[in-house]
């Protein structure tokens, strides 16, 4: 791409970025978490967003080496070999499958109230067609477009949970005991919170220079994790009337500040937060696809460089997934479950090729780290889903 189209600055990048990684994560985990494990919650975000962050170094470091719309593919096919790099290709694009109509339907639960007549199926679908609609436009106006609506919730989110601790009478916290199961499981659900940094590379050939990724990356990551762990405390120490009485609810943590606004905003915050994890992970995703070249289909680009391809491509199984949700075939937690798995079998992939690119120093060994640790969390994956990423696996090394 020429320079003159590189749009992205360090703003406009960390716009696209906090949104999105935030995005259904933020809406769905914590109190998800918190109600299946209580307060052994902490444990679990306290680990997740420190791998999260140095994730997110490791794969910005990536992208940094390796530019171009294939994203971090570029450095595994320099490091591992072609085949390789089509082997993590292909588990992102799994993984992309199914994470975007979890996403979806994530949002259609959050604004149903105000369509009761209409399923969740059929909102996650008129969402996805507004969602196409923006990711037609140039990439520099959706980053100035995100910026703004991430800032506006990241100042919600930590405005409300710092005035929940403000107000909390007693700090103190009792970790239950679990089973090894429900903390492998926890931590499985939790890596939904890191997942986005994958993409991020595949952006690197729509910035100014490449220390405006650099920038983003860190300043992005540190918002993130700030956000994520205020919520935590606020849910953990703060002082509901029905806490402990019904599962928590988000809602519940802005309700002090916006009173009898608290659903619209919350409705709003949901439908942006998730249009913009899909804005984040279907055009990075497309972008890999068309960058294969798998076929001139797939390969078509308008003309402010959009890969239409490749996005119809995804659209069509977007609707054959939502169909399946609709007839009950697949639910919710199927889906960011599968999703995990396969962001996470990409992830490894990626963080072996750090380990072979990386001198040694900090990085190298981070990721060596990541990959053990991240590799034990996705032996808690859907066996069949398990099965599918180790056959895959066996059939690319296999290959010539």
């Amino acid at each position: 791409m020429n320079q003159e189209h590189k749009k992205l600055n360090t703003l406009t990048l960390s716009g696209l970025i906090i949104g999105p990684i935030l995005g259904s994560g933020v809406i769905l985990l914590p109190a998800m978490l918190y109600n299946m494990i209580g307060n052994y919650s902490l444990i679990i975000w306290a680990m997740i967003l420190s791998l999260g962050f140095i994730f997110a170094l490791v794969f910005g470091k990536l992208a940094i080496l390796y530019p171009g719309d294939a994203g971090v593919s570029l450095a595994t096919k320099n490091a591992l070999g072609k085949k390789y790099q089509l082997l993590t290709s292909f588990y992102l694009i799994c993984a992309v499958f199914f994470g975007p109509v979890a996403v979806l339907l994530i949002a259609g639960q959050f604004i149903k109230p105000y369509f009761p007549d209409v399923s969740v199926v059929t909102l996650g679908f008129i969402i996805y067609i507004i969602t196409y609609s923006f990711l037609l436009f140039r990439i520099s106006f959706i980053g100035k477009l995100m910026l703004i609506v991430s800032s506006a919730i990241t100042i919600i989110f930590l405005i409300s949970s710092i005035n929940i601790l403000l107000q909390t009478s007693s700090f103190s916290l009792v970790i239950p005991s679990l089973e090894f199961s429900q903390i492998g499981y926890s931590f499985l659900l939790a890596f939904w919170a890191i997942v986005g940094w994958e993409v991020i590379g595949n952006y690197s050939n729509e910035v100014e220079e490449t220390r405006t990724l650099t920038k983003a990356v860190i300043s992005s990551a540190i918002i993130v994790s700030l956000v994520y762990i205020l919520i935590c405390l606020a849910i953990l120490f703060g002082d509901f009337e029905k806490k402990g009485i019904e599962s928590f609810k988000l809602i519940w943590l802005i309700e002090p500040i916006f009173k009898s606004y608290s659903n619209l905003i919350l409705s709003s915050i949901s439908l942006i937060l998730c249009i913009g994890t899909l804005i984040l992970f279907v055009g990075g995703v497309a972008r890999l696809i068309s960058s294969l070249k798998l076929t001139n289909f797939t390969s078509k680009h308008l003309s402010n460089n959009t890969p239409i391809g490749a996005l119809n491509l995804l659209s069509m199984i977007y609707i054959i997934t939502l169909i399946l949700v609709y007839f009950k075939v697949l639910s919710l937690d199927n889906l960011v479950a599968f999703a995990d798995s396969f962001f996470i079998a990409n992830a490894i992939i990626g963080l072996i090729t750090a380990v072979v690119i990386f001198e040694n120093g900090f990085l190298k060994y981070c990721s060596i780290l990541l990959t053990l640790v991240f590799f034990a969390i996705l032996l808690f994956s859907n066996i069949f889903i398990l099965m599918l990423i180790i056959s895959l696996f066996i059939f690319t090394y296999l290959k010539k």
